[in-house]
């Protein structure tokens, strides 16, 4: 991913995760924090285990998964999919990422209403962190090139 993009996931954008069981059947949780691996071709996806326990069953089942990254105020949106590396509980780098991510969520989700004390109750933890290698981003927002595949270069570990 460009360097726009890497910037882009890994602040308090809202974070979807779209995952499905080995029988097709989907599910969407809520992520708490994006991590960006050096190369710009993986990512590690932080889900709250209280939310998360079907997308960690599903992409154990099956290895692949959505995000979808939305900036609240502007609508500028844009979704990430790959094949799932691996699933583990969280450490303390994660909590502290899902810690930062809230704070920085909250504040963007409190500019257009809910208070950002209400917001700040969102569950983190504890969590599982979801290596993802990405495979392809598209552009999500709203209008004409709503779809469209983005440029981005995978590099293989």
């Amino acid at each position: 991913m460009p360097p726009e993009l890497v910037t882009f996931c890994e602040t308090g954008r809202s974070l979807l995760v779209g995952t499905c069981s080995a029988d097709g059947v989907p599910d969407c949780v809520r992520a708490v924090g994006v991590r960006v691996w050096p190369d710009a071709s993986h990512v590690t996806i932080l889900i709250p285990q209280a939310t998360g326990a079907d997308a960690a069953r599903n992409v154990r089942a099956n290895p692949r998964l959505a995000l979808t990254l939305s900036e609240i105020p502007s609508h500028r949106t844009m979704q990430l999919k790959g094949d799932v590396l691996a699933v583990r509980e969280g450490g303390d780098d994660d909590r502290a990422r899902a810690t930062a991510y809230r704070s920085t969520f909250a504040r963007e989700l409190g500019s257009v209403g809910p208070p950002i004390e209400l917001v700040e109750r969102l569950g983190i933890w504890p969590l599982w962190a979801v290596d993802v290698a990405i495979r392809m981003v598209f552009a999500q927002t709203p209008g004409p090139t709503a779809g469209a595949r983005m440029p981005v270069q995978v590099k293989v570990l």
